[in-house]
């Protein structure tokens, strides 16, 4: 249990500091684009912020479910 809280922490913090450098890297670009949903639209923002934090999130999906799937030892 210890080492599946050590892996969280440690996945948590790594999203959060690619989310972090995402957005410091983003700020300055010129093109910028909107996601059109179905019932909304966003606002526009920089194809690779957009690009980045779909990395981002696949990454912090990738490490729970593979934290998640490791057995605990009794």
């Amino acid at each position: 249990m210890l080492l599946k809280l050590k892996l969280l922490t440690f996945n948590f913090t790594s999203f959060i500091l690619l989310i972090l450098f995402i957005c410091l890297g983003s700020q300055n670009l010129d093109k910028r684009h909107s996601l059109n949903f179905i019932v909304n639209e966003t606002v526009e923002l920089p194809i690779g912020f957009i690009v980045g934090v779909s990395f981002a999130i696949g990454f912090l999906g990738g490490g729970l479910t593979s934290i998640l799937m490791i057995k605990d030892e009794i």
